[in-house]
């Protein structure tokens, strides 16, 4: 059997080494970040993707839109193997902010009630690297994006959809096509599923409502929802905001959507709710406090990289605020960013990268003039929060842009400003 892996990041690495032994295996990819195990094949270059009708199954991995793959060819994912062979039930979660805590609180919870529970997809371990480790009395969580999504063909048993709201449109050929791609996550159901959604999402409620299975609607105060400072579900309070370790009002509709997904599963049990939540911690690179220094507190919230999401870091920290916004283009309107500068306590803002010509206009717009361009590696940028900063102030990375135009990945970026912060 003649398999094309087609992308050799994560997934594609993933893919190699599960299909390794199973056939005659070459890595297609524009280039090589990694060398791939010895007796396998590459075909690297501007003409990666020459001759895939030759191969017997080629596997995408999420960056490669599917409409480079040939018509006619066998084609599949990690993530679509994995939902095919997976022995266990699977929660996937997917929405265009908030999946990784949600996957992350509803993980925590079924652990507290002494579940074993496996965590990936696009949170960052490729499924079918622990598949071999999977008992049917386990439990899998996946936080699954849009692009692995793309062209699924099947749908995990318990589907969580977050809002969605525009998002990679340098990549998509527009909204439309962006919102289907999500949609595969509830579309192929069974009667026997669940679907819990944000009702107050139009395109999320239009998801859920391609499943045939039971309808969990999140947000409405007859059902699970986030208010006055905690989940609860009807008029009863399950969990407390005090008892949470992360902050914003977004982090709590997160939880709503967590505990209506597990509810069930853990018999209403509210002490293993709390327990579960109660014992997570800031995510990497999402809202995640560095250091205080001179009494200013520096966030790093790097892995923002929509307007939607910095958006809801700015109101988290009710504090004077300097905001480092800016980086590559997803192809996003900054209107409503600029509108969230101007009414969470914005004292300055440090632009950077390729789109914060396009972030100032906006903010002129609004009449917000208090914003600076910083050019220079990533000290640079803290050097300056730095010296704009005053005691009870929050220096802010939430920068509404992905990284691409000066950093790896969000990671990078967000690393770098953890370093740069450790050194002031």
């Amino acid at each position: 059997m003649k398999i094309a892996v087609v992308g050799y990041g994560v997934e594609g690495r993933a893919a190699v080494d599960y299909w390794l032994d199973k056939g005659d295996i070459t890595v297609c990819a524009p280039k090589l970040e990694a060398t791939p195990p010895a007796g396998v094949e590459i075909q690297v270059g501007p003409d990666y993707l020459a001759g895939l009708t030759d191969f017997d199954l080629v596997v995408r991995s999420p960056g490669v839109r599917p409409d480079l793959i040939p018509a006619g060819v066998a084609t599949t994912s990690v993530i679509r193997e994995f939902l095919r062979v997976c022995p266990a039930p699977v929660i996937g979660v997917t929405g265009t902010q908030g999946k990784g805590t949600t996957c992350t609180a509803i993980a925590a919870v079924l652990r507290a009630a002494g579940h074993r529970v496996f965590l990936g997809g696009n949170i960052g371990v490729p499924p079918l690297a622990f598949l071999g480790d999977i008992r049917p009395s386990d439990w899998v969580v996946l936080e699954v994006s849009n692009f692995q999504l793309m062209d699924c063909t099947s749908s995990p048993g318990l589907a969580v959809v977050l809002p969605v709201t525009p998002d990679h449109l340098n990549w998509h050929t527009g909204l439309p096509e962006y919102f289907e791609a999500k949609a595969a996550i509830a579309a192929f159901q069974h009667p026997e599923d669940s679907v819990v959604f944000a009702a107050d999402n139009p395109v999320a409620a239009a998801i859920a409502a391609t499943s045939p299975g039971r309808h969990i609607p999140v947000g409405r105060h007859d059902g699970f929802h986030a208010r006055d400072n905690g989940v609860y579900r009807g008029n009863t309070r399950i969990v407390d905001a005090a008892d949470v370790q992360l902050r914003g009002r977004h982090v709590l509709e997160n939880l709503a959507a967590a505990v209506a997904a597990v509810y069930d599963i853990v018999d209403g049990d509210a002490a293993v709710v709390n327990a579960g939540i109660g014992s997570m911690k800031p995510l990497p690179h999402r809202l995640a406090p560095v250091k205080k220094v001179g009494g200013v507190l520096y966030v790093n919230d790097s892995l923002s990289t929509t307007p939607e999401t910095s958006r809801a870091a700015m109101a988290a920290y009710p504090e004077p605020k300097i905001v480092i916004l800016g980086g590559s283009s997803k192809g996003m309107s900054y209107q409503t960013l600029a509108e969230a500068v101007e009414a969470n306590h914005v004292r300055k803002v440090l632009l950077v990268g390729q789109d914060a010509p396009a972030i100032a206009s906006a903010l002129d717009a609004r009449g917000f003039t208090d914003y600076e361009f910083v050019s220079g590696p990533m000290s640079t940028v803290v050097e300056q929060a730095a010296a704009s900063a005053r005691p009870g102030d929050v220096v802010l990375l939430s920068p509404a842009c992905a990284s691409f135009d000066s950093y790896r990945d969000y990671a990078d970026r967000g690393d770098q400003f953890a370093a740069a912060v450790q050194t002031l």
